[in-house]
């Protein structure tokens, strides 16, 4: 099974020195034909020179613009690797986090991603990889933090996203890989997740797979809290108005609205609002990418039962 980790980045010269050596051992522990390509969104930095410098045993791609996260999608349609295992360049890996990743896929023919156990730069703080998705007051949440997710922690199962992790390349470009509505980012992995369900597919995850996550380092430095607070609200509502098409939803959806609005002005969480007002110009754009036609195996409901259940 052919494997590559790409590593995307954009200016993060210092992420690369600290995390690039962890996961150029785990390429030489694994089983698999594994490679290393670090997908370059057009930095200024000295990032490619360094790398060029010091590693010479890996690839690097340099995207033709800086898309994102959706300079993943440019980049898969030029691999030739079965499986992609897609990380931010703020991630620090076990040494033997590949292979556990690979025998999912070995033994699940309808698997689409596998997410890690992933824990912070502390070595002890749970950041994720097990996730549900629900709606509450009309709007939808998705978290690693779920109630009772302690106990999930270790155990092997599905998940219903994760933000990075090992991707079957042939579904992912099916499916269209990441979806440039959400630019510049949040939400489009929650996409591209659903979107899988919804096909059929199934996304696991695999807790012996462990990883360390900085955590949005590069995003929190280009945006600050506060755009990143009003991109989370704008991106949840064109998720929704693309992806949900559930009546009983849309009417829960339509009803919290307002008093969401309201309770969001009168406490000062304006980051709600702005966010609002600024997918609506998106809506026609958002709710008509939803009716392309796709051939989905599950409905909403469904897929929001099977998280139920995990």
């Amino acid at each position: 099974m052919k494997v590559n980790i790409a590593i995307l980045n954009y200016n993060g010269i210092n992420l690369l020195k600290e995390c690039l050596p962890s996961i150029i051992a785990a390429r030489r522990v694994s089983k698999q034909e594994c490679a290393v390509t670090v997908l370059d969104n057009q930095s200024t930095d000295a990032s490619v020179n360094f790398l060029k410098d010091n590693f010479s045993e890996i690839g690097i791609y340099i995207a033709k613009e800086n898309k994102v996260l959706c300079s993943f999608n440019e980049f898969a349609s030029k691999s030739d690797a079965d499986i992609l295992i897609l990380l931010n360049n703020d991630i620090k890996v076990d040494e033997h986090f590949v292979d556990p990743l690979a025998d999912i896929f070995q033994k699940h023919s309808d698997a689409f991603l596998v997410g890690p156990k992933c824990l912070m730069f502390d070595n002890k703080t749970y950041d994720g990889s097990r996730s549900l998705w629900w709606i509450d007051k009309g709007i939808f949440k998705a978290s690693s933090r779920y109630k009772g997710f302690e106990k999930d922690i270790d155990i092997e199962g599905y998940t219903m996203q994760s933000g990075f992790g090992a991707f079957d390349r042939k579904k992912f470009l099916e499916l269209g890989g990441y979806d440039d509505l959400y630019l510049p980012g949040i939400m489009e992995d929650a996409d591209l997740c659903y979107r899988a369900w919804k096909a059929g597919h199934k996304s696991y995850y695999q807790p012996k797979s462990l990883v360390f996550h900085m955590g949005q380092a590069s995003f929190k430095k280009e945006f600050g809290s506060r755009k990143i607070m009003e991109l989370a609200h704008r991106n949840t509502f064109l998720f929704m108005w693309k992806n949900i098409r559930d009546v009983r939803v849309w009417a829960s959806h339509f009803f919290w609205l307002p008093l969401r609005i309201f309770y969001s002005v009168l406490t000062n969480k304006r980051e709600f609002v702005t966010g609002f007002m600024k997918a609506l110009p998106k809506f026609k754009q958002a709710f008509q990418k939803g009716n392309i036609s796709t051939k989905y195996l599950l409905n909403d409901q469904e897929l929001f039962k099977i998280s139920k259940n995990i």
